[in-house]
């Protein structure tokens, strides 16, 4: 009879409300700390719950406690076996810049993928860009030349016709990766990635013009795309309007990150160009703070230190 099914299911949903009411309760009230102290209270008796891991991964992510939530989702994975949940663990992993544990999790899923356990069509294109950007980092072409050939719809992906614009540019196809990656900005103006390879790809080909207008796209898409910052800081016009123009979004994108000792080496140089000294040691010295053990950066500073007195 379904009757008493319905009744003891009902029973059990009863039950882990009030278990796991209060832990929810704090969690939409955004008081982690305290949904963490019931948790662990409960750990004893729910380790293996999926309702408890789920509310624990919670509430790791919002502690950015990435050790702890990584653990977690390997064990709801473990559990429920499903492409879902691997695939939330490999985006963690990836983001956590543990590569070859992504990557692990990510030819798991292409094997459930092959073995009609069809992924939705949305998981599909997470997967492929997760693989592709782990291959991009790793300098493996060839890799992503794969993911991009078994993807049908690769053609419409602004992300796969950049990333294959790449592989093109590494066999020294220019002219085709130049097609390639204007076919990527025609499908998506934002993507910032593919400006920049533009811009690449007609500075190698002598057109600094160009280069910079891909730049200026670029950072429309994303002002603290830190690979044109570089590039801005090397091709920029040398007068004082556009030394501080470039300043300006260096200073945007140094406003927004704690410290990127290569962002800081491009702002010491634009810094040297306007000569400003006093902001010059500044930049000297926090570089020094950062990495003490770094020569270059105490030769740097006892240089400038000399440079400033004979100035004097």
């Amino acid at each position: 009879m379904p009757q008493p099914d319905c009744t003891i299911s009902s029973a059990a949903n009863s039950n882990l409300d009030s278990v796991f009411g209060p832990v929810l309760s704090d969690l939409n009230r955004s008081r982690y700390s305290a949904a963490m102290m019931k948790l662990t209270l409960l750990s004893n008796n729910y380790s293996k719950d999926l309702n408890f891991l789920r509310l624990l991964a919670r509430t790791q992510r919002a502690l950015v406690d990435f050790t702890g939530l990584i653990k977690t989702l390997v064990l709801i994975a473990t559990i429920t076996k499903t492409s879902t949940d691997y695939l939330e663990q490999m985006l963690v992993l990836y983001s956590q810049g543990r590569l070859n544990e992504a990557l692990d999790v990510g030819l798991h899923l292409q094997d459930m993928n092959q073995q009609d356990m069809n992924l939705p069509a949305n998981e599909q294109k997470v997967l492929s860009h997760c693989l592709i950007k782990i291959y991009l980092e790793f300098g493996d072409y060839e890799g992503v030349h794969e993911v991009v050939a078994t993807c049908n719809t690769a053609e419409e992906d602004d992300l796969m016709l950049w990333a294959m614009g790449l592989v093109l540019l590494a066999s020294g196809k220019k002219n085709d990766a130049l097609m390639v990656f204007r076919k990527s900005v025609a499908l998506n103006r934002s993507n910032d990635q593919a400006w920049v390879s533009l811009s690449l790809l007609h500075e190698e080909m002598g057109d600094r013009e160009l280069a910079l207008a891909n730049l200026d796209k670029a950072f429309d898409a994303n002002p603290n795309n830190a690979t044109g910052l570089k590039l801005l800081t090397k091709w920029h016009h040398r007068d004082v309007v556009q030394t501080n123009k470039v300043m300006n979004k260096v200073r945007h994108y140094l406003s927004h990150y704690e410290f990127d000792e290569e962002i800081s080496l491009c702002y010491m140089q634009l810094l040297k160009e306007v000569d400003d000294m006093n902001s010059l040691r500044f930049e000297v010295e926090k570089l020094v703070l950062h990495n003490p053990r770094n020569t270059e950066y105490m030769i740097m500073k006892k240089n400038l230190e000399v440079s400033i007195k004979t100035a004097q």
